[in-house]
């Protein structure tokens, strides 16, 4: 399957159920969309240069924004990175799992945005680990979104807003999670948490006693997705509130665990678990109502409240 430069035409989209026949369509030069614990995927080949730029032609992506390498085993891991043995017990631990690394490059030939470095995880899923094994290759997948918005968690989102623009859809349920992996880089002299997610900071000291919190600035190039841009946001305006009183019921949807006021789009919550999984798809119902404002209560004080946090102010900065 070769791709062409320019602009994206029509195309028949299929959806699957055969996570093989998605890892053969990857092998062939295919985009494919496949779900995985954290947030559906759009991936290809990191090998092939020319369906990596068609991703970003699809998702309307800066080209300096890298994508994350998806792989299914640790040593996949260390063919593609060099990897310090300070770190395996980290990697042995985590994953398969929501956990994403910044590693040096190992091979020249995998597309990484012109980093020398790359972003790596291994997926808790076992359809997209079996589609990763079939296609034999490293997959650059950034999430399935349109560049800015929402990642999608949900398949019937993914079908609306990709069918005729990927030659793949690999079906599956929600996603688990429901955000973006914890990136943690392992380039420097100390480890550096770029973004939280469902892997806390705590648990990561464990292994990480020297980690310390990412600082970004505007020309700094970013080594992960989700470090420069604004992210995650719906068209409309998101507002935290710590207290969801003051609601303006009019045109509006809310999330939280206590709804004073009933608006057009109430998602009640029980725990800070339950935000995480809620969020993004809450956001697309409010763009999909066509609301006008997006009323985030603010979450719960426990171990995924930056988490939660780093996807809700990212949204909110216009």
């Amino acid at each position: 399957m070769t791709r062409k430069a320019g602009t994206q035409a029509e195309i028949k989209t299929q959806i699957t159920e055969d996570p093989d026949l998605a890892g053969n369509c990857i092998r062939a030069g295919g985009i494919v969309i496949f779900p995985t614990e954290t947030v559906y995927g759009i991936g290809c080949s990191a090998e092939n240069e020319s369906s990596c730029y068609q991703i970003y032609r699809i998702k309307k992506r800066p080209l300096d924004n890298p994508f994350i390498l998806h792989v299914p085993d640790p040593d996949a891991i260390y063919d593609i990175a060099h990897v310090d043995p300070e770190f395996i017990p980290l990697i042995e631990k985590f994953s398969p799992g929501p956990l994403t690394y910044i590693l040096p490059k190992k091979k020249a030939a995998l597309f990484t945005s012109g980093l020398s470095t790359i972003a790596v995880r291994i997926p808790d899923y076992l359809p997209a680990i079996r589609m990763l094994t079939t296609a034999g290759v490293p997959v650059g997948a950034p999430s399935a979104n349109f560049s800015g918005k929402p990642s999608g968690t949900r398949f019937e989102d993914i079908v609306s807003d990709f069918s005729g623009k990927v030659d793949m859809i690999l079906r599956g349920g929600d996603s688990g999670i429901g955000i973006e992996s914890t990136v943690v880089d392992l380039t420097g002299k100390d480890p550096v948490l770029l973004r939280p997610g469902k892997i806390t900071e705590e648990e990561l000291r464990a292994f990480l006693p020297r980690l310390r919190k990412n600082k970004i600035s505007e020309n700094q190039a970013p080594v992960s997705p989700g470090l420069k841009y604004r992210h995650y946001a719906p068209d409309c305006e998101v507002i935290l509130l710590e207290n969801m009183s003051g609601i303006d019921e009019e045109n509006s949807g809310q999330i939280g665990f206590k709804l004073v006021k009933k608006s057009v789009l109430d998602y009640a919550l029980s725990d800070n678990v339950q935000y995480m999984h809620s969020l993004y798809s809450f956001f697309i119902e409010c763009d999909k109502k066509k609301l006008k404002k997006a009323y985030c209560e603010m979450p719960k004080d426990d171990k995924y409240k930056d988490s939660i946090l780093n996807r809700i102010v990212k949204a909110m900065n216009k």
